[in-house]
């Protein structure tokens, strides 16, 4: 199914074509309320530039304003959209396709970056999906999808658009390569995203794809015999984009704040620039040669296709084409002396939507984490790898992502344990000299799941005698776990909490329990959620009961008492470690495994869902000679990068197969300006990419869920088909991380929404299997 946007200039091409103007025109605009700062990439600190024009530097010079860049066109060539004469050309060369490919669920359809006799080409299977981006113009006037295609003698090939068998597309053959225009029906294509797929008719056997063509057929002789994707090319040594007259690119980015667009322009040349939001407004200018800056700040903090097209021409060279920001690059401190301590607390269950320092106006009391802020790095946009604990310890412990170290439990295939052969971090910091210990309330995090590599001590008060009822008392986990690091305080010592007491049933804290619920309550939930009323099953993630709202509501306030009741033990932990005196070379990560659902969707519990009830979870860092104190976050971080912080914080090597990157140089302003995106999986059936305040979801069935989390922060309104720019902004990243999730690697690549310039390099060689 295609999704006819009410609002036509904003779905697909339409920045990218000159006279998509008219395009605005449609049904009523969708109000958007101005939304927060964008988020930021910390992939570099600064841009020490390849071309002094583009630099904060020369634009001190020369009396404009200080600027350093966040966002480099050349580098994130990956994602950007081709427009020959209004028409949408894909590269089939690169693993960019999987931006089309329809996210490879529930298997990948395509193989990207192979080589077939003599060409880099994608290889399809017997039915190889695409999702096409169109204008209004460009859907309607589209009569052919012209391919370069390699083939065996005699094979045909046919299309399906939009959940329709295209009769009269098919295609016979020849032998090697060739182009061919497949003709398109009249009236098949529709504004916004279209469905096609591509189909090996007879006899079977994989076909390869170099290039496509959404548009005319260009002559009948030789239907666009020549590569459409030399209008708009990439020269990365250069850093340069050569763009022949009235050729385009697109990126679907987030404008930051105070975001201006520069270049160096051919002389003679105009680059047009539009900025384009779903809503059908835009910003935009002209590049040229003496005027090569154009200012996108009217949408700032908006998704937009932002544009490039080349006029006045035949050929136009954009150099050193960045975005960038007011004031000068930060400078990262790295001389610090690493702490001698390391704590790591997971509170279990506690979901970043109830805790007031990650979404303010939140009603729990938690006055010693507040006070901890003012001299610790807090992370609002923080994801673990999923929605259960063992998925998202596995990936704490190793900073590889769940399709990697494969511990699920639930779906198709996966494991129930921590691989041996990935790194752990207990046992990378025991190699460090660190004493290693643990004290862990969840009984899932024990030795036989492969948790307890690399520790000294380890403890899980679960599991011993004595526990009546599953019930183990923050307070318990909190005396075993200094005991732990007093008998090893005089060496370096790498300590690790699990506390349980936001999991259900949700026991009564008090005095919490009495400002959050004040008496009289008359109901079931006197002291705890009851299993008999919830449904509540020993083997189970969740309730099968829905109470009455007046007990939800009761069942709500017992678990932000618990919060608090954590809160107070969090205090009593940094009360001891000033005792001992040796609070200021501490290290403490504070973070929770997963959230909760309390039946904002009909149920309670985790495991079934990938909301940001269940996936955005607290993360604070208190490390002040390497995360700023008072420093709030609001770009994307994931649990994947808590290993490589750690390491480069204890001045350890990173691990071999890790794929986070520290989130030091993040925290010191590095990056920051620009959206990056976080990232979980539930049990690799379905995926959730958020970007800034916008996310999506994807299953293995069933069209994509965007949601804006700023006006939903539930998630209960899907917007895909009413922002069309925002769903192909989360689309493109979404489709090649998750075709490259297994191998991505943030340290060396960057993030899909800003690589590196040796990510960009090494993606373009990028083969899948």
């Amino acid at each position: 199914m295609h999704h006819r946007a009410p609002i036509a200039a904003a779905a697909g091409a339409a920045a990218a074509d000159a006279d998509a103007a008219k395009q605005a025109e449609g049904g009523a605009a969708i109000a958007a309320r101005p939304p927060p700062p964008a988020a930021a990439d910390p992939a570099r600190p600064a841009d020490p530039a390849r071309h002094p024009a583009a630099t904060g530097a020369a634009a001190a010079a020369s009396g404009a304003r200080t600027e350093h860049a966040v966002f480099r066109l050349v580098d994130n060539r990956l994602m950007a959209h081709r427009y020959v004469d209004g028409e949408l050309v894909i590269d089939a060369a690169g693993v960019g396709l999987a931006r089309y490919a329809r996210f490879g669920v529930p298997v990948p359809r395509w193989r990207y970056g192979h080589v077939v006799d003599g060409e880099r080409a994608a290889i399809a299977d017997r039915l190889a999906p695409l999702e096409l981006p169109l204008g209004g113009d460009q859907a309607r006037d589209a009569t052919h999808l012209t391919l370069r295609v390699h083939a065996k003698e005699g094979q045909a090939i046919g299309l399906r658009i939009n959940g329709k068998d295209a009769a009269g597309t098919r295609v016979t053959l020849a032998g090697g390569w060739q182009t061919v225009a497949m003709p398109i029906p009249e009236g098949r294509l529709g504004v916004g995203e279209n469905q096609v797929t591509l189909e090996t008719i007879a006899p079977r056997g994989p076909v390869a794809v170099a290039w496509m063509r959404v548009g005319k057929e260009r002559t009948k002789e030789r239907p666009g015999e020549e590569d459409p994707r030399a209008a708009a090319a990439f020269d990365p040594k250069a850093d340069a984009i050569e763009l022949a007259k009235d050729a385009s690119l697109v990126w679907y980015v987030t404008v930051p704040d105070g975001g201006h667009l520069v270049a160096s322009v051919t002389e003679g040349c105009t680059i047009e620039v539009r900025a384009r939001n779903s809503d059908g407004a835009f910003a935009g200018g002209a590049l040229r040669a003496h005027d090569a800056r154009v200012d996108l700040t009217p949408m700032a903090g908006r998704v937009v296709a932002l544009g490039l097209t080349a006029r006045d021409c035949p050929s136009a060279t954009i150099t050193a084409p960045r975005i960038a920001i007011h004031g000068p690059a930060p400078e990262l401190r790295r001389a610090a002396p690493p702490p001698k301590y390391v704590i790591l607390w997971v509170m279990d269950t506690v979901r970043a939507l109830s805790v007031p320092l990650f979404t303010p106006g939140a009603r729990a009391q938690t006055p010693h984490l507040d006070e901890l802020a003012k001299t610790s790095a807090v992370f609002r946009q923080y994801y673990v790898q999923g929605n259960e604990s063992q998925t998202s310890h596995s990936t704490m412990w190793t900073g590889v992502y769940p399709a990697v170290h494969n511990v699920r439990l639930a779906g198709v295939g996966g494991v129930d344990r921590l691989p041996a052969k990935l790194d752990v971090i207990a046992k990378r910091l025991a190699d460090q000299g660190f004493a290693t210990m643990g004290a862990t309330a969840n009984g899932f995090i024990n030795e036989w799941g492969g948790y307890t590599r690399g520790f000294r001590e380890y403890r899980n008060l679960m599991r011993e005698p004595g526990v009546v009822g599953g019930i183990v008392y923050g307070q318990t986990v909190v005396n075993a776990a200094l005991a732990q690091l007093e008998r090893h305080r005089d060496q370096p010592a790498y300590l690790f909490l699990g506390t349980v007491d936001c999991h259900s049933p949700w026991i009564v804290r008090r005095p919490w329990i009495d400002i959050y619920s004040p008496p009289p309550y008359n109901g079931p939930f006197q002291e705890f959620g009851t299993a008999k009323e919830l449904g509540l099953k020993p083997t189970s993630m969740g309730c099968s009961k829905v109470p009455p709202k007046r007990d939800i509501e009761r069942l709500i306030a017992i678990y932000d008492s618990a919060i608090s009741y954590q809160d107070r033990e969090l205090g009593r932990l940094i009360g001891q470690l000033k005792s001992w005196g040796i609070w200021d070379e501490t290290m403490l990560i504070l973070t929770a495994d997963h959230g909760e659902e309390l039946f904002e969707f009909g149920q309670c519990g985790h495991g079934s869902s990938l909301r940001d009830l269940l996936i955005r979870v607290p993360l604070l860092i208190r490390d002040p000679a390497r995360f700023p104190g008072g420093t709030i976050v609001d770009e994307g971080a994931e649990a994947v990068d808590l290993l490589p912080t750690v390491l480069e914080a204890v001045g350890a090597p990173p691990a071999a197969a890790g794929q986070g990157r520290s989130l030091i140089p993040l925290a010191q302003g590095a990056g920051r300006g620009w959206a990056q995106p976080s990232y979980s999986s539930m049990f690799e059936y379905a995926h959730a990419v958020r970007i800034g305040r916008w996310k999506i979801r994807v299953t293995n069935s069933g069209a994509p869920i965007v949601n804006d989390l700023v006006d939903d922060p539930i998630e209960r309104t899907d917007v895909a088909g009413l922002r069309p720019v925002e769903r192909r902004m989360l689309t493109d990243h979404a489709g090649v991380f998750l075709a490259l999730r297994g191998v991505w690697s943030k340290r060396e690549w960057g993030v899909t929404t800003n690589l590196t310039p040796g990510g960009a390099v090494t993606l373009d060689g990028t083969m899948t299997p």
